[in-house]
């Protein structure tokens, strides 16, 4: 898939995921379970103007679960 950045429009993207010590993790603020459920992220940089977009969940984001979703339902 080619991607362009949406700040530059240039078509020089990367993809990669973000890593800092045990790497990011999403962690909904609700979490309904004891332990933590979370999901690491992967994203798209503009090797032109440095831009990161595209967020994405990569493990399981379908396991994540949400307090107050699940109240209202």
């Amino acid at each position: 898939m080619e991607w362009k950045c949406p700040e530059c429009g240039s078509a020089e993207v990367l993809e990669g995921t973000l890593n800092a010590m045990g790497g990011f993790a999403f962690v909904p603020c609700n979490q309904t379970t004891a332990i933590p459920r979370g999901s690491y992220m992967k994203a798209l940089a503009c090797r032109k103007c440095g831009a990161v977009f595209g967020f994405t969940l990569t493990d399981k984001p379908h396991q994540l679960t949400d307090r107050n979703k699940e109240e209202t339902e």
